[in-house]
């Protein structure tokens, strides 16, 4: 087998730390093959040029990266990166104490290689994994089991009730007819005590944890917020997707596959800030182009409006598709300067991506887009800071949401490298939503110095809930309506489930589980 044994325990490694997969059948298989006997050079020769994309292939297979199918489906979006960007993501893919162990690898193999039998202790080495697998009870079938469920029309209360123990595909598929009974409309806004503006602040790349990785988990800006969601859930861990989420939040989660084939028209939140009487806007501090997103904005199941002209902001920096990013603050304020208020509230929906991995800023020193990601935060978020003071001001009441749409991992873990989001784990989509309201003095004539934390795990369904509840029975009017804190304690929670495409994240009692190619996991980022 040779120096192909180096290849087998240069992976059973990384295995048993937790990097990566190992398909112990299709790795047994091949070893032997490479084991077998050939009398002539000419067929050793063959079978070793063979070998190499055999070994390759199965090298990534055994990996966390995206199937293939999932990377050619993309090949789009990578053509879309800059050169630099590319050569930024592929030196995250170099770890330097992986280099020294394969140099000592190799060094322990050449001077043992004529005591030790190499290609029986490989064969041995493969065999156990699913030995360890066996003894430690986790051998898990491909395709798990799927109990019958509770009836589909039970009320939602009694399929909440399924515990923690269920088996995870029951516990995702009871999850999912649980949400769909969730549906909130909006009443008119022309029965409003006290009309108001609402401002969406859609935020690409930002979660708990990259702000505790910055060392920026209390943030300012957060303090100056009248709630603060410490467990909201995006569900996604890609633009897109976010988005479409948001946009779909009168009505409870859907399956990834389902938000690209079902009219959800009646469920479209700022079809129902229309049907409420708001004039709908889209703004965006980019050009939208990417992948189409400025398209999947202004379509039917989206804002359904097309987008307002941002050309006439400074540009911030350059992103990672060499496109101009315009900053934030200029761009907000002279927006509400050139769009005054009419007799009717408005809903205005704003996309940033200033956040995003492999921008690039002018003048910085660094060309790290995960160096310069903490001097972008401080910037975006002095940036909405004082768009706040500005419409304190103005002297109009609004509702200012903040929304990341997913986080920008920067930390990474075993699975995923830094800035890879293919699964969407809790450290990606788990992210600080807030609302501030703009003008909001409540009972007792000031408005809270502290902001209400709401610890509970929500998604966006708790958001539209709340808007409903500021519509009926505005917080702006005279008296204050019902007080905030008994508001936010009556919104209705969400258990963990993220997912995209070929990956679904669910929360258990003890952590959490992965579901990849049909088979359930543990998965501890």
């Amino acid at each position: 087998m040779g120096y192909w044994n180096i290849y087998f325990f240069a992976k059973l490694g990384p295995f048993y730390s937790g990097f990566i997969g190992f398909h112990w059948l299709s790795n047994l298989a091949f070893a032997i093959t490479l084991a077998l006997p050939l009398a002539s050079t000419r067929y050793r020769l063959v079978r070793t040029v063979l070998a190499i994309p055999v070994g390759l292939a199965l090298l990534y297979y055994d990996s966390w990266l995206p199937p293939i199918s999932r990377v050619l489906s993309q090949r789009g979006a990578l053509t879309g990166f800059s050169g630099e960007y590319l050569l930024e993501l592929l030196g995250r893919f170099v770890n330097i104490w992986v280099i020294v162990a394969l140099v000592l690898l190799l060094v322990v193999y050449l001077m043992l290689r004529r005591r030790l039998r190499f290609a029986t202790l490989t064969i041995l080495g493969i065999l156990s994994v699913p030995l360890a697998s066996l003894l430690s009870g986790h051998l898990a079938p491909s395709v798990s089991p799927r109990p019958e469920l509770a009836d589909k029309n039970a009320p939602a209360s009694q399929i909440n009730q399924i515990k923690q123990e269920l088996e995870p595909t029951a516990q995702l598929e009871a999850f999912y007819v649980a949400e769909q009974g969730k549906r909130v409309s909006f009443p008119s806004m022309a029965n409003s005590a006290a009309p108001f503006d609402v401002v969406f602040l859609h935020v690409c790349s930002l979660s708990w944890d990259d702000m505790d990785y910055v060392g920026d988990s209390n943030s300012t800006l957060l303090s100056h917020f009248d709630v603060v969601f410490r467990s909201f859930n995006t569900a996604a861990s890609y633009s897109g997707p976010g988005t479409l989420r948001l946009f779909h939040s009168n009505c409870g989660q859907l399956v990834h596959r389902k938000m690209y084939e079902a009219d959800v028209t009646q469920c479209n939140l700022f079809h129902n800030f229309e049907a409420a009487g708001f004039e709908v806007h889209g703004l965006l501090n980019h050009d939208g182009h990417y992948e189409q997103f400025a398209s999947l904005v202004q379509g039917s199941s989206g804002l359904g409006v097309k987008l307002d002209d941002n050309r006439y902001a400074p540009e911030a920096m350059r992103s990672f598709d060499d496109t101009p990013v315009y900053e934030d603050f200029p761009l907000l304020t002279e927006w509400w300067k050139r769009h005054e208020p009419t007799g009717r509230p408005r809903a205005l929906y704003y996309n940033t991506t200033t956040l995003h991995d492999g921008n690039r800023v002018p003048g910085v020193k660094s060309r790290s887009s995960l160096e310069t990601f903490k001097p972008r935060l401080g910037k975006l978020m002095s940036d909405f800071d004082r768009f706040i003071t500005f419409l304190e001001e103005r002297g109009r009441p609004v509702v200012v949401i903040l929304m990341p749409e997913h986080g920008a991992a920067l930390r990474g873990d075993k699975v995923q490298i830094s800035g890879m989001r293919e699964i969407p784990n809790p450290k990606i989509t788990l992210v600080p939503a807030a609302i501030k309201l703009v003008g909001f003095k409540g009972k007792s004539g000031e408005a809270p110095h502290q902001p209400l934390q709401v610890d509970k795990p929500v998604s966006y369904f708790a958001i539209s809930t709340l808007l409903a509840d500021f519509i009926a029975d505005s917080p702006f009017a005279g008296t204050g309506g019902k007080p905030l804190a008994e508001r936010v304690q009556n919104l209705p929670g969400t258990p963990f489930v993220s997912e995209n495409e070929d990956v679904v994240v669910i929360g258990r009692e003890k952590g959490y589980l992965m579901r990849s190619e049909g088979t359930w996991v543990d998965y501890q980022p």
